[in-house]
């Protein structure tokens, strides 16, 4: 074997691997931005997780009897069913879908158990309820972080040339999930919307009249010691008389 084929054999090794090499970076790189994305997601359904149990309450209860329109409870019923295939398929399509159902009937079922404190366990309820709205809130950030490390997991496998491997090992370019504006978020809060408040809660009739006795034993006990102490009053002046 003489030099120039040496040289030859040895040049090309040192290609091979160093594309070996680079095969693997890329690979590892892939995923390491894929595994990030798959986190933000875990997040994602945690939270709609939060609301559909918030709108499990709901359907415990006798909203629809007490006139919650039809069209409401329907929304709610098919966003929790909706949410039940997503979790177990792993549809992110389907589960930005049951989300989106979900906040917006969260609300209109919070201020419809509001102006209705007559309701069993109203409290209970309305205070739930108020943690999902919160739970909206909260995603919104969420789903800023998730489609963020999407879209970096996007960029890098279409580029030349990760976008070769990519191809090789059958990576997929991942969903992005529906977004909130900081507007649309605000206005889930805004305590001027026509669908209520959101954060303050009435008292049932029961804490009402509960409160009311309450006071009236106080009355009583007071009363009551002021005689006694008359009582032990009389009794030492009349200790002093004699």
């Amino acid at each position: 074997m003489d030099a120039t084929t040496l040289f030859l054999l040895i040049a090309g090794g040192i290609v091979l691997l160093m594309i070996i090499l680079w095969i693997f970076t890329t690979y590892n790189r892939l995923i390491d931005l894929r595994n990030e994305v798959e986190n933000q997601y875990q997040n994602l359904e945690t939270q709609v997780g939060v609301k559909d149990q918030k709108m499990a309450l709901v359907e415990e209860t006798d909203l629809a009897q007490l006139g919650l329109e039809s069209e409401i409870f329907d929304k709610i019923v098919e966003a929790r069913k909706l949410f039940a295939q997503a979790k177990s398929s792993g549809n992110r399509s389907a589960l930005s879908q049951a989300s989106g159902m979900m906040d917006s009937v969260i609300p209109s079922a919070l201020a419809f158990a509001e102006s209705n404190p007559q309701l069993t366990s109203h409290n209970v309820l309305v205070a739930g309820l108020e943690e999902g709205v919160h739970a909206i809130s909260k995603m919104a950030s969420e789903v800023e972080e998730y489609n963020q490390s999407a879209k970096n997991y996007n960029t890098f496998k279409e580029m030349v040339p990760a976008v070769i491997v990519a191809k090789m090992f059958g990576f997929e370019r991942a969903d992005l999930f529906d977004q909130y504006s900081d507007e649309q978020v605000a206005h889930m809060f805004d305590r001027r919307a026509s669908l209520g408040s959101f954060v303050e809660s009435k008292r049932s009739e029961a804490d009402e009249k509960t409160e009311m006795l309450k006071d009236e034993i106080e009355a009583i006990e007071a009363e009551t010691e002021l005689l006694e102490a008359k009582a032990r009053l009389a009794a030492l002046k009349e200790q002093m008389g004699e």
